[in-house]
């Protein structure tokens, strides 16, 4: 392990790794002193590290082809939303941002609702008939704003692969046209 490459890993990622640590920190706090947290940690360093270390390599058998790594991901972007075009804009929508993405949102509003309402648990879901109305009170919800954020994000996407295909799309709005 060289120190000037970890030094440089480390200028790289070290915001990412002082969040890392506030939260496993925390998780070790409230999860009665698990020292599973706190082993992690560490463990995901060195992990990241060694990625960093492809990438490098990555990056330069990339700079021998004369290309950058900015320009395998627009390749990568283009080839992949060529294929999410075909199958249409509510496709995308629903199946990407309701049920994939609508999962892990409606995690995040259960445990919002859950901190909100200060309530555990436990105390809703004695009965089944209680569990499975939260759950699907959530997972619709979540459903719901995933929709909502994927049909931005058609839009986003949809901009970036009319700017990466065609040179003259982002400047049709501006362009006067008198020249011709």
């Amino acid at each position: 392990m060289s120190i000037d490459k970890f030094k440089s890993y480390l200028k790289v990622s070290y915001k990412g790794y002082i969040v890392s640590f506030v939260i496993a920190l925390l998780w070790f706090v409230f999860d009665k002193h698990n020292l599973f947290w706190l082993i992690y940690f560490p463990l995901s360093i060195v992990q990241g590290y060694y990625r960093y270390q492809q990438s490098l390599v990555e990056e330069a058998r990339l700079k021998a082809k004369g290309l950058t790594a900015e320009d395998i991901e627009n390749i990568r972007f283009v080839k992949q939303w060529e294929t999410a075009r075909k199958r249409g804009m509510w496709d995308y929508c629903i199946i990407n941002g309701g049920f994939l993405y609508g999962l892990a949102i409606s995690i995040a509003t259960s445990t919002i609702m859950l901190i909100c309402t200060g309530k555990d648990i436990r105390d809703g879901m004695e009965v089944f008939g209680g569990m499975f109305s939260f759950i699907s009170y959530n997972y619709i919800l979540g459903a719901i704003i995933g929709v909502i954020i994927f049909r931005r994000v058609w839009k986003y996407n949809e901009r970036r692969f009319l700017n990466l295909t065609d040179p003259l799309a982002g400047n049709y709005l501006t362009a006067d046209f008198k020249d011709l």
